[in-house]
């Protein structure tokens, strides 16, 4: 069996999604491709759980779940099936990959969703000067990597903000391309003004709390394509 990686899926308001997440893992055999499979779910108790007493935002949900974990790799993706698990599970346990692997997502009929995409990468690219088009926020990371560079926002931002920290420190980056789909259950709540108002609070706290990150023009910035 090979190096173990553990699976961080938070999950708020969400436990109808816990089953069928879990059932399509074991379909696709997973923890059969190579690896042991650790899976931390927050807040549900079938399964080995992190909780939090409150809503905390996404971005503490995956630092929480980095830091109970106890594999060497540790990977977020979603519980709503938004992502074909197969296609995801190739990549995850495929021999000789770099040591970072990001999902970039595959552009969809959502024009909302790609607006609100478009703007977070100006954002970043002129602020930070790092390229976080089309990114899905799944990652593959070995875990010391991620908690040596851990982001410090707490809602959706915290992905961006992770990509950002890690072409700061690494050439080892591989992007990779997968297919999008519609939710199995329940709505995205990116599209909210509250959740576009609070991650522009974020990201000026972020400049604020972390201002060597401005402009600091990162040696392995992805080309344009």
């Amino acid at each position: 069996m090979g190096a173990s990686i553990a699976l961080i899926v938070p999950a708020y308001n969400e436990s109808a999604l816990v089953l069928p997440f879990v059932d399509c893992l074991r379909l696709n055999n997973l923890a059969e491709r190579g690896r042991n499979l650790e899976l931390a779910i927050r807040s549900l108790s079938n399964v080995r759980a992190v909780r939090h007493q409150a809503n905390r935002g996404l971005g503490v949900a995956i630092r929480t779940g980095v830091i109970e974990a106890s594999s060497k790799e540790v990977c977020w993706m979603p519980i709503d099936q938004s992502f074909d698990l197969a296609e995801l599970a190739a990549e995850i346990t495929r021999a000789n990959r770099p040591q970072v692997l990001l999902f970039r997502r595959l552009l969809r009929n959502e024009p909302a969703r790609e607006m609100i995409s478009f703007l977070a990468h100006l954002a970043f690219r002129w602020l930070f000067g790092c390229d976080v088009r089309h990114q899905s926020g799944i990652f593959v990371v070995e875990r010391s990597l991620f908690l040596e560079n851990m982001p410090i926002s707490r809602r959706a931002i915290a992905n961006f903000e992770f990509i950002t920290r890690l072409h700061r420190v690494t050439t080892s980056i591989e992007h990779v391309n997968v297919r999008c789909y519609p939710r199995i259950s329940g709505r995205s709540r990116i599209f909210s003004l509250g959740t576009v108002l609070g991650s522009v609070r974020e990201l000026i706290g972020l400049i604020a709390l972390d201002p060597h990150l401005l402009k600091r023009r990162s040696p392995h910035l992805p080309e344009s394509s």
